[in-house]
């Protein structure tokens, strides 16, 4: 049956449509603004509007000798390093602590809870500086004695940017939500057949889990590509480790010279920043995509059949 279509349907249809033109407007003018040259772009300050399709600034970013000066492969695969390590070790975490701070009953659990809890209430820039302290002081490492003196620690090295965050407690927050929406008549079914905690995990719970699970890849993997300022800290001294966000600011340099501005030029070229943006987004794009069918799935997941 068709719904009528009332005033107050009508206003949502118009909030609804006003916001996701608000949301897609900065896509769109990046998307625009990397078709412009730089005339163009600045002749058209509220919208950039291209006068003629131009495709230079994703010639120089495809060209191989342009990928090959700035070492955009080797960004790419330590982005996709840390990428992976940040799904697979914070995923088992919350997994599991999820199910403890669920399933579990023991003294203090509430309490460590709201502990861990209370930690989200901080802004993480507070961190900052504790944590670059803590990976410059490391024991043992990178010249430094044994009370964390003298040399550089994990600075400029992998382990500065694989240690920090292995614990996410928005994960195992949301995790233990879950396992709290799941009945425990599956546990238990599985339980009286004989099958252990971790057999309970991996055949009862983990396939009702790919909903808030493609969440975690999905949240996880757009804020690790995008990440630049703890590699910026941490990793700045050591082109080798270098990630993908943190290499745009030389990407921008390298193409400023290929389109001819003298080296030190203060000019900004605003749409050759708009194409690495937009080359940079198709990987999420495509991700978040390409994981729809199994959130779908994973939710049907959930209906109890009778």
């Amino acid at each position: 049956m068709r719904k009528r279509l009332t005033l107050g349907r009508t206003l949502t249809y118009a909030v609804l449509i006003i916001g996701s033109i608000v949301m897609a407007f900065p896509m769109a003018f990046a998307l625009s603004g990397s078709l412009c040259d730089m005339e163009d772009f600045y002749a058209h300050p509220w919208f950039p509007t291209p006068s003629h399709l131009y495709l230079e600034n994703y010639r120089i970013l495809f060209s191989a000798k342009f990928t090959a000066q700035v070492e955009i492969w080797r960004w790419i695969a330590n982005t996709l390093v840390r990428i992976g390590w940040y799904i697979l070790i914070p995923g088992v975490v919350a997994v599991l602590a999820g199910y403890v701070f669920a399933r579990l009953r023991f003294r203090g659990r509430d309490t460590a809870f709201m502990y861990l809890l209370s930690s989200m209430m901080i802004p993480g820039i507070v961190f900052l500086i504790p944590t670059f302290v803590i990976m410059a002081r490391w024991p043992g490492v990178g010249g430094n004695d044994w009370s964390g003196q003298g040399g550089r620690g994990f600075l400029d090295s992998w382990p500065a940017l694989l240690i920090p965050g292995l614990v996410n407690v928005y994960y195992v927050f949301m995790l233990r939500q879950t396992y709290y929406s799941i009945p425990l008549d599956f546990e238990e079914a599985a339980r009286v057949d004989g099958a252990s905690t971790l057999r309970c995990l991996r055949d009862v719970y983990l396939p009702m889990l790919k909903p808030v699970l493609t969440v975690l890849v999905i949240f996880q993997f757009v804020a690790t590509w995008n990440d630049y300022q703890w590699p910026l800290i941490v990793s700045s001294g050591n082109k080798k480790i270098w990630t993908l966000a943190l290499g745009f600011q030389q990407m921008l340099f390298v193409g400023a010279s290929y389109k001819g501005y003298p080296p030190g030029s203060a000019v900004i070229d605003y749409p050759f920043s708009f194409s690495m943006a937009i080359v940079a987004t198709l990987p999420l794009i495509a991700l978040f995509l390409g994981l729809q069918s199994y959130f779908v799935e994973g939710v049907q997941g959930f209906a109890l059949k009778g």
